[in-house]
């Protein structure tokens, strides 16, 4: 008689008469399954990032700023002001093309003449200053010769101020007088109109003339200039 052996049920030890079922082997071995980000870390790196952008935001805000104030505080080429502004005047000055700097003198007596010449033997002056620029009036060129006389002390100053308004007392010489500068017809400027007056320890004295010798009809106009002109005399002194 023939025995039939149970069926085989999972989990079911064998007899030793029955035959194991060995289970199918896969080819392929399926992938482990993926593991998504955990929630710790995913917010830590949102945050990070989020950081990085701030910081790289700030750092472009600053640049952008800081080229602004660079701007802003660079002058420009055009508006840069010139080495010594143009003092405010009536009437129109250049300087003559014959002085090209200021001329400097620490002995007064030198370039005088006259009783302003005894005068800065007795009271030597610190140092004069002296230019020469040109207007133009009626098509005629003006020639005006400022002076700045520095004196030790005020009392010297107003001293002297009040000897070179005086006639027939001399003055500093002005550069036509002096031969610096050469003009037609004219050897000096003590001939046309002066003026004159006090800055702290400093006076600043005027000569003005007209080409070709000034006349009557010339005096209060060459007073005028003279009168404006004054203001180099400021300038000179910043020098």
């Amino acid at each position: 008689m023939r025995v039939v052996s149970d069926p085989y049920r999972p989990g079911q030890y064998n007899n030793p008469d029955q035959t194991t079922r060995i289970p199918r082997v896969p080819s392929h071995p399926a992938a482990p399954p993926r593991r998504g980000p955990e929630p710790g870390k995913s917010k830590t790196r949102e945050y990070v990032l989020k950081g990085l952008g701030l910081v790289g935001v700030a750092a472009v805000s600053g640049m952008l700023w800081w080229l602004i104030q660079q701007g802003g505080n660079t002058p420009d080429s055009t508006t840069q002001p010139t080495e010594q502004s143009q003092p405010q005047t009536k009437f129109k000055f250049v300087k003559h093309e014959q002085v090209a700097t200021p001329v400097r003198d620490s002995n007064c007596a030198r370039v005088s003449y006259h009783k302003v010449q005894d005068f800065f033997e007795k009271k030597p002056c610190t140092e004069v200053i002296r230019e020469l620029y040109t207007t133009t009036v009626d098509g005629k060129t003006v020639y005006s010769s400022v002076a700045v006389v520095r004196m030790p002390s005020a009392a010297d100053a107003a001293e002297l101020k009040k000897l070179t308004e005086t006639d027939g007392t001399g003055n500093v010489n002005d550069l036509v007088k002096d031969g610096r500068v050469k003009v037609n017809g004219l050897n000096s400027l003590a001939n046309g109109a002066f003026a004159a007056k006090i800055s702290g320890n400093d006076v600043i004295i005027v000569e003005s003339d007209i080409e070709g010798g000034s006349k009557k009809a010339d005096e209060a106009k060459l007073e005028e200039i003279s009168t404006d002109a004054l203001a180099f005399g400021e300038q000179l002194k910043k020098n």
